[in-house]
């Protein structure tokens, strides 16, 4: 090797390590000094937006469950082919027979109220209009309940199935009761779908005692028997997912139809809107509505209908998309972004079959923001799930956080100190740390990446 050669090296490495300051250390200090690597693996990947600078990589080749943070790759995905400013409608259509489709859109924030208002759209316009038969078309997406991978901590009473069925959050109120002359427990449900519930809870001292329910679905996963168990100190209102979701929507819709003072011949039952059918009325919401659910709060329900909804649009709605069809479509829009190993099982991030790297996630978030407007949609300090987290960032955070068993994650976006525009992942996986170390460990390096780039 050249002499002059090597003085050049010499004086090139000597000035990358002693003159340009090395930020990147101060997060591998912390990381070393946290002892988080001694039984977890610790994934942080960051750039510069601006000119693709990657500023900061650890392990970020390394495959591993997301959690949550996935809803922000599936619902952008899902934002990408539904669009700004998407509708949810949940339509009335009519055919030349004088019948009436009720059809559904996968709306997750439809009401009671909404059908309520859905027939006197209606019943305004067609006053002297008489009705044959009232049907439901439920083609938008299929009625698998539940995504592979998801465990029976994961399923109800934990998450509502999935269903094209969706009204009031397919939740029924129910108040736990103590009684006033004994140790007996009420339960009262005063909404007009009913569980059927065992009852047995039991009634402990009030000062000293601890409220405990448990809930079981009796004689297996397909039963709409519920057992109630456990000791109750207090009164309670609690909400339970509905069993039978289209029943549910069957009994709201026909509280509709009947406080509208609407007569048709029989009973509702599915059918698919046939060709010549026009849209006669509609409610809806719109997809940013929706985002506050799914990325703000974590809704693994309405990520998952949203995910297939979009797989809807993607087939042209060729048949009920499943989840199959979302996963299809979310292969085909990131392929290239998609190495060895990338696997996607469902649209919320419960799946534990879900692998991804730091920087696959990175570069998925990357060419949503400069292809959609969704950055103003993800949560900034104090809101959804990022209450009480990096209040000093405010509007120069964006994220979407994640937790699952014994892991934690974040992604997002950090407006740094300096003005640079980042982006940012950080996975931690098999940690036995609690939920608030493993959230205190994230904002801490989210905080270096703000002081220091």
């Amino acid at each position: 090797m050249n002499k002059y050669f090597k003085k050049t090296v010499f004086i090139v490495l000597t000035y990358l390590i002693f003159v340009l300051p090395n930020y990147a250390n101060e997060i591998s200090k912390y990381i070393r000094q946290s002892d988080f690597e001694l039984k977890s693996t610790v994934s942080v990947f960051v750039k510069d937006l601006k000119n693709n600078d990657v500023l900061y990589k650890k392990n970020e080749q390394k495959l591993l469950n997301p959690a949550s943070i996935l809803k922000a790759l599936t619902f952008g995905t899902a934002y990408k082919v539904l669009g700004q400013g998407y509708k949810f409608e949940t339509a009335l259509y009519k055919d030349k027979s004088n019948n009436l489709y009720v059809k559904l859109g996968g709306d997750t924030l439809l009401t009671e109220p909404d059908l309520e208002e859905l027939f006197a759209q209606f019943k305004q316009k067609n006053r002297d209009f008489k009705i044959n038969n009232i049907y439901i078309d439920d083609t938008i997406i299929d009625k698998t309940p539940y995504p592979s991978g998801w465990m029976e901590d994961d399923i109800w009473p934990v998450s509502r199935a999935i269903t094209p069925y969706i009204v009031d959050n397919n939740y029924t109120n129910i108040l736990i009761k103590r009684s006033s002359l004994s140790k007996r427990i009420d339960i009262i449900q005063n909404d007009d779908y009913k569980l059927p519930i065992v009852n047995e809870l039991n009634a402990v001292d009030k000062e000293s005692g601890i409220q405990k329910i448990k809930f079981e679905r009796l004689y297996g996963d397909e039963s709409s028997i519920v057992n109630l168990k456990g000791d109750i100190a207090r009164d309670e209102n609690i909400l339970l997912p509905v069993l039978k979701p289209e029943i549910n929507f069957n009994i709201k819709l026909q509280n509709a139809i009947k406080k509208n003072e609407i007569k048709f011949n029989r009973q509702i039952i599915s059918k698919k809107i046939p060709a010549g059918a026009y849209k006669a009325a509609y409610v809806s919401h719109t997809i940013e509505d929706i985002s506050k659910k799914i990325l703000l709060n974590s809704d693994n329900f309405s990520a998952e209908v949203v995910f297939k909804v979009a797989a809807a649009k993607y087939i042209n709605y060729a048949h009920p998309a499943t989840l199959d069809d979302a996963i299809n479509m979310f292969n085909k829009i990131n392929e290239k972004h998609i190495t060895d190993g990338i696997k996607i099982a469902d649209g919320s991030g419960v799946s534990r079959y879900n692998l991804v790297s730091s920087e696959f996630v990175s570069n998925v978030l990357e060419d949503l923001v400069k292809n959609t407007n969704i950055k103003p949609l993800f949560a900034t300090s104090s809101e959804g799930t990022l209450n009480e987290r990096l209040l000093f960032l405010k509007d120069n955070l964006r994220a979407k956080t994640g937790t699952l068993s014994k892991m934690s994650s974040i992604a997002g976006f950090v407006t740094t100190e300096k003005n640079t525009d980042t982006i940012f992942v950080i996975i931690v996986q098999n940690s036995p740390k609690r939920k608030a170390v493993l959230k205190n460990f994230e904002n801490t390096i989210v905080s270096l990446i703000y002081k220091e780039y």
